[in-house]
């Protein structure tokens, strides 16, 4: 057998090559990383309470993972708290929420519910639960609120103006709000189910629910039921709160 003789070849501008070239990867990684990246809301970094000027406290409630959809009705329980009638979100969503799950025709149509009047879905459920608009937040808050004996009610705000928002706020009178996932814009899902009156529904996909607490330089303190407590810039917040509707709900004493 021939062996071939083995040439010395110097491997320092190959190594250099190398090392150059992985920088300029890496360099180029991160600056895309950086051009892509979009601004999020700041993340506040505090205890699992917030105190308003009034003494009044609003307690953080986590939506997961019992409810994966029960953003609506987490964000009632933190704001019955605030108004002195603590209540886990569980006990408010099994006793007190109206609900309505699907059902098929022979012919095969899904039906479900009005999120005007109804949650739709189930809400512990990752893919069939969807969500409820203010009314039925408002029916389950003074049906809870009347079986405490209290005399606060809840109602529906929806429609505020900016000024309007943030003088319940200034008020420390926090709300209930309709915005999205993210404060990305409103989308539409690809399911759809059909009204008792045979009324095509398509829903939001990214429909999310959070409650109001604080106004302020920062813009609006959030107790949000995914993320904790958040700071979101306040013309972030109003276009989104603008674009589903400006739908909220408050309890007055």
């Amino acid at each position: 057998m021939r062996r071939e003789r083995k040439t010395h070849v110097s491997r320092l501008p190959f190594l250099c090559i190398g090392v150059s070239a992985l920088l300029f990867v890496l360099s180029l990684g991160l600056l895309l990383h950086q051009c892509s990246a979009k601004p999020e809301p700041e993340v506040q970094p505090q205890e699992d309470v917030t105190q308003l000027e009034d003494g009044r406290e609003v307690t953080l409630q986590l939506q997961e993972p019992q409810l994966p959809n029960g953003c609506e009705v987490t964000s009632l329980a933190m704001l019955l708290g605030w108004a002195g009638y603590p209540v886990e979100k569980m006990d408010l969503y099994e006793g007190y929420l109206p609900r309505q799950d699907f059902t098929e025709t022979p012919e095969g149509w899904k039906l479900g519910g009005n999120p005007e009047e109804v949650y739709v879905g189930d809400a512990t459920s990752e893919l069939g639960g969807w969500y409820c608009f203010e009314g039925p937040i408002v029916e389950a808050a003074n049906a809870y609120l009347q079986d405490q004996g209290s005399d606060w009610t809840a109602e529906a705000v929806s429609g505020l103006s900016l000024g309007q928002l943030n003088q319940y706020l200034k008020n420390d009178v926090p709300l209930v709000a309709w915005v999205t996932l993210d404060y990305t814009a409103p989308v539409a899902s690809l399911r759809y189910w059909y009204l008792s009156d045979n009324t095509f529904y398509q829903p939001y996909a990214n429909l999310h629910c959070v409650v109001v607490v604080e106004y302020g330089e920062d813009g609006y303190l959030t107790a949000d039921p995914l993320e904790g407590w958040q700071w979101v810039e306040e013309s972030t917040f109003w276009d989104i709160f603008d674009a589903m509707g400006r739908r909220a709900v408050t309890i007055n004493e």
